[in-house]
């Protein structure tokens, strides 16, 4: 089910609150500027050390993380946060990052 549209302003609220919480998560993220989205790096990575990628997709008001399959609503942070937190212990776990084993 698609979420609503969403504006840019709501875009960039969304990514500050997802930002907040993944850094309370213990996740090293940083914002984008060129096009707005997280990217998650090891801890003291530098931008070649990026495991992940977090961007919102304001005509269907979702999260999406790492693949394009991996959506949530923007309706429901706490849910994406939850679901990006274990996508990228999972990452971890396998020894690839960005990836599912």
């Amino acid at each position: 089910m698609l979420g609503p549209s969403i504006s840019r302003d709501a875009e960039l609220r969304v990514l500050g609150d997802l930002y907040r919480a993944l850094v309370a998560h213990g996740l090293c993220v940083q914002l984008r500027d060129a096009v707005p989205g997280l990217t998650i790096t090891r801890t003291g990575g530098t931008a070649l050390d990026v495991i992940g990628y977090v961007v919102v997709n304001r005509r269907k008001g979702q999260v999406s993380w790492w693949r394009v399959g991996n959506l949530h609503p923007v309706t429901d942070l706490d849910g994406a946060v939850d679901r990006i937190v274990a996508f990228m212990a999972e990452s971890a776990a396998s020894g690839r990052p960005g990836s599912r084993s």
